[in-house]
C-alpha cells in the first residue's frame, strides 16, 4: 500500500513539475530528457511486480504509456498547448473518464436508451463467451480467435451503462465516448483502426502522436507509421507485463508494423474497392493476422480466463445463456 501511495505521489509531482518547470525550458531535447526519463523509470516501478495475465495489470500499464504519451506531447512538443494548470490536469485525467458533448446529430442516431439497450444486450454475449473459452482448453484456432475478439468486443458494455447514466445526469448534453463503435462492420483497416476500434486509444494517439508529427514532419504517411509503432511498443510491453515471452512481445510488435503498413497501402490505393469486397478483405486480414495480437491469450484457455473474470459475473440477476457443450477446434 506504502509503495503504491509513493508511486502514484510521484507521478502528481512529475505532472506538476512537468507544467511549472519543464515546460518552461527553452531547449527541446532537455525538456524530452525531463520527461521522458522519468516517466521510464516510473512507468517501470508502477508496472515491474504486477500480477501475470492480468488484465487489471495491462490496463494499469496502458494508462503510465497514456500519461507518458501526454506529457511528452504538451510538454515537448507544444508546450504552449496549456498554459493554465486546471485545463492541463483535466485532460491528462480525462483517460480515466473520458466524457464528451453529446451532439445534435449524435442525439437523433442513438438515443439515450440505446446505451442502456446496448449494454444489457453485450453482458448477457459477454458473459455467455467467457464462460465458453473458460470451459475450453487453450487455442488459438480461427474460430477461437473470433470469439476471443467478440469477448473483448462486448467487455464494453459497461461505457455503455455508464454513458446512459452520463447523458440522463446531463440532460442529455455529455456522453461517454464511443469504445467500441461495431468494428465487424469496418469496410477497411482505416476504418477499423480509426473509427471503429478502442476509440479511446484512437483519441489519445490522434491528438497527442499523430497530429502533431504530422505538423511537425508534414506527413500523414509517417505520422500513420509513427503511430502505429508507438502502439506496438506499448502492446510489446503489456504482452510482456501478461506473460514474460519475449517471442510473444515481439509477435505483437509485428502485428502493429503489418497493420501500419497494409494502412498506409491502403491510403495510397490509386482506386477504390467495392464496398463488400473491402469488408470481406478486412474482416479476413484482421482473422489472419489476430493470431500475433491475441493469440497468447487464447492458448492460455482457462488459465487466463480464470483471473479475468468480468464485471458482474458473479451477479445472478443477470440472464445467462447456454454454455454449447463443445468447443470449436
Amino acid at each position: 500500500m506504502m509503495h503504491s501511495l509513493l508511486i502514484l505521489t510521484a507521478w502528481i509531482a512529475q505532472v506538476l513539475i512537468c507544467f511549472y518547470y519543464v515546460r518552461l525550458l527553452p531547449n527541446a531535447s532537455i525538456r524530452c530528457i525531463w520527461v521522458l526519463v522519468p516517466c521510464v523509470i516510473l512507468t517501470y516501478l508502477t508496472t515491474y511486480d504486477l500480477p501475470r495475465r492480468s488484465m487489471s495489470s495491462m490496463l494499469l500499464g496502458t494508462y503510465c504509456w497514456f500519461a507518458s504519451i501526454r506529457l511528452i506531447h504538451w510538454i515537448v512538443m507544444s508546450p504552449n498547448h496549456y498554459n493554465t494548470l486546471i485545463p492541463y490536469v483535466r485532460r491528462l485525467l480525462w483517460m480515466f473518464l473520458p466524457v464528451v458533448p453529446c451532439t445534435e446529430d449524435y442525439r437523433k442516431q442513438w438515443p439515450i436508451h440505446n446505451d442502456f439497450l446496448m449494454s444489457a444486450l453485450k453482458i448477457i454475449i459477454n458473459h455467455w463467451l467467457y464462460r465458453w473459452l473458460l470451459s475450453c482448453s487453450g487455442s488459438d484456432s480461427y474460430p477461437r480467435l473470433l470469439m476471443f475478439f467478440t469477448f473483448a468486443v462486448t467487455y464494453t458494455f459497461f461505457s455503455d451503462f455508464v454513458s446512459g447514466i452520463i447523458r440522463l445526469v446531463t440532460g442529455d448534453k455529455y456522453r461517454h465516448t464511443t469504445t467500441i463503435n461495431f468494428p465487424f462492420l469496418a469496410h477497411s483497416l482505416r476504418d477499423f483502426w480509426g473509427r471503429r476500434y478502442n476509440q479511446l486509444v484512437s483519441s489519445v494517439f490522434r491528438e497527442s502522436i499523430f497530429q502533431p508529427v504530422r505538423q511537425c514532419l508534414s506527413s500523414a504517411t509517417l505520422a500513420s507509421l509513427i503511430v502505429f509503432l508507438v502502439s506496438g511498443l506499448l502492446h510489446v510491453h503489456l504482452a510482456w507485463l501478461a506473460v514474460h515471452d519475449l517471442q510473444v512481445a515481439l509477435a505483437a510488435m509485428l502485428f502493429f508494423v503489418i497493420h501500419g503498413v497494409a494502412c498506409v497501402i491502403e491510403a495510397h490505393l490509386p482506386f477504390r474497392l467495392p464496398v463488400l469486397v473491402s469488408w470481406f478483405y478486412t474482416q479476413i486480414f484482421l482473422l489472419a493476422t489476430a493470431s500475433l495480437q491475441i493469440g497468447v491469450f487464447v492458448k492460455a484457455g482457462s488459465d487466463f480466463f480464470s483471473d479475468n473474470a468480468p464485471l458482474f459475473f458473479d451477479q445472478k440477476w443477470i440472464p445467462k445463456l447456454p454454455v454449447p457443450n463443445f468447443c470449436p477446434k
